[in-house]
């Protein structure tokens, strides 16, 4: 005869189930996560929890062990509890395991699968009346709208959540999207909104007793702190997060280094905005956060920016650039299309400030890195380079003498011929460019035009010989750029020519240039009028200032 459970005995079991629960809810709130992975594990695996339990218990179990960062952990889970969810015909249980499922795609960074599946959900929660799986799946909509930068629709959703979730009483999930609300009003430029929203998410998550969405409503206050120019004030509430204990998330420590370094920064302490950036960059490898990766290698590069570093701000520019490319191809669209248009600038800013700096040792070709960037890029985008390309392409013609560093003052502004000593030292300064950015690895066509402007089409050329089509495209292009800046500009040994002068000189250099480049160039150049010559041109042109 099978023995059953008492009425007793299953008030018992009940009892210690609501226990686990609570206990896993308040783990979660104080950010104990294997605390909560511990004991929803225990509920998983208790054969007296109901069915709802037990699916509940997958759900909130997958997004614990996200929040640990193991990702793959968390999908097994989640879709054993679509799964677990379908077999059971619960069609509010399928509804919350789908919209967990697109939170795993949204920190992994594909967006377009993530709105499908917080999509999917929606219908499924609508198709019911389940009013909280609603509310908590316009909250994510939200989100996403907010990461491609669609900040009026992600309010109007996160309106509709905090609504849902203000008629079922829920304050707690209220406050949460309060917190968010206020992310979308200081990216919209109404900081003082946001900072009504956060203050009273901040007050409903104290008076809830929910320690980690307290320190996620503290952290976007710093930021807007830090936006505002308030840096001591700023500094005054990173200070007591940084002396929290327990088990805190990576990216969340992540994101407390990555203030403090910026504060750090902005208030003068390079030192100290080194040290916590470099372990803000270390919690998201150890997150795989992408995006927080991106954000911190854009910070140090502003940080070495600061210090006039500017081989190291290049290699931490490049690498962001690179970051942001990666979520953009991944459809962070319009954050990153801010994001990476402010990087370019910054780009296009530093090689002008480079350059400036060598050409400054030589007072016979200010501006040639310029220029040179101008009549290449014409020539380029003759030849049907595209937009992206073009970009690299100008920053490659902006640096392409950086090499000139390791030469003498006095060997640049020689008016007369060079010993062969002098020689050799001028032609080294292509191989020393390329050593100077030999860490960075630029996209496109920078390197080639750094190490292969000075090549011939005859193959006599410095530092490879390289010959004809060997020579790289954009090598060739540059050539012919910065020969004809050479000429029509005043040197230390020679006055500018005239164009008519310089086109004769450039078509008689037998084997000098790619023939079907140089005519393209001089064609174009004989009927345009360019600022500062003293050529015949008659057709008006967009000004040098428009392409540098």
């Amino acid at each position: 005869m099978t023995a059953r459970s008492t009425s007793r005995e299953s008030e018992v079991e009940s009892q210690a189930i609501q226990s686990l629960v609570e206990e896993a809810k308040v783990a979660e709130r104080e950010g104990r996560w294997t605390d909560a992975s511990h004991r929803y594990e225990l509920l998983v695996r208790n054969p007296f929890a109901d069915d709802v339990t037990r699916l509940s218990a997958l759900r909130w179990l997958g997004r614990v062990y996200l929040e640990l960062g193991n990702r793959g952990a968390a999908m097994d889970v989640l879709e054993a509890a679509v799964a677990a969810a379908s077999q059971a015909g619960s069609a509010s249980a399928i509804a919350q395991a789908l919209n967990v499922v697109a939170i795993v795609h949204q920190t992994g960074g594909d967006l377009d699968l993530a709105e499908s599946r917080y999509t999917e959900a929606r219908l499924t929660a609508q198709s019911i009346g389940d009013a909280e799986a609603l509310a908590m799946i316009d909250q994510n909509l939200g989100t996403v709208a907010s990461i491609r930068g669609d900040m009026n629709r992600a309010l109007s959703a996160f309106k509709s959540s905090f609504e849902g979730y203000r008629k079922l009483g829920r304050r707690d999930q209220a406050a949460q999207v309060l917190n968010n609300i206020g992310l979308a009003y200081s990216d919209l430029g109404d900081l003082e909104s946001a900072a009504q929203a956060y203050a009273e998410a901040e007050r409903t998550f104290g008076e809830e007793n929910d320690q980690a969405n307290r320190l996620n409503v503290a952290l976007n206050q710093i930021q807007l702190c830090i936006a505002t120019g308030r840096f001591e004030e700023a500094q005054e509430r990173a200070s007591p997060l940084l002396e929290l204990t327990g088990e805190i998330t990576a990216s969340w420590r992540g994101e407390v280094f990555r203030h403090v370094g910026v504060i750090a920064r902005e208030r003068g302490d390079c030192m100290k905005a080194a040290e916590y950036l470099g372990r803000a960059s270390e919690c998201a490898e150890e997150a795989e956060d992408l995006l927080l990766k991106a954000d911190v290698t854009e910070q140090l590069a502003e940080l070495y920016w600061t210090q006039k570093r500017h081989r190291d701000m290049l290699a931490h520019l490049n690498e962001s650039h690179a970051l942001y490319s990666r979520l953009k191809a991944q459809h962070r669209v319009a954050q990153v299309e801010r994001r990476n248009a402010a990087l370019e600038a910054r780009f296009l800013e530093m090689a002008h400030n480079w350059g400036d700096s060598i050409e400054s040792k030589d007072h016979y070709t200010q501006g040639h890195c310029q220029r040179v960037a101008f009549f290449a890029c014409v020539l380029a985008d003759s030849m049907g380079m595209d937009a992206q390309s073009l970009f690299w392409f100008r920053l490659g013609a902006l640096l392409h003498d950086i090499g000139k560093i390791i030469v003498p003052t006095e060997v640049l502004n020689k008016a007369g011929d060079l010993t062969e000593e002098e020689w050799g030292i001028m032609k080294r300064h292509p191989e020393a460019g390329l050593d100077l950015v030999a860490d960075i690895d630029f996209p496109g066509d920078v390197r080639s035009i750094i190490r292969n402007h000075h090549e011939r089409w005859d193959g006599t050329g410095y530092p490879d010989g390289l010959k004809g089509d060997e020579i790289p495209f954009a090598a060739r292009i540059l050539c012919v750029a910065d020969v004809y800046d050479a000429l029509t500009t005043a040197r230390s040994y020679r006055d500018s020519l005239s164009h008519a002068r310089a086109a004769e000189v450039m078509r008689s250099s037998n084997g000098q240039f790619d023939p079907m480049l140089l005519d393209a160039f001089l064609e174009w150049a004989s009927n345009t009028t360019i600022p500062g010559r003293q050529t015949p041109q008659n057709i008006a042109a967009v000004s040098i200032g428009n392409f540098v």
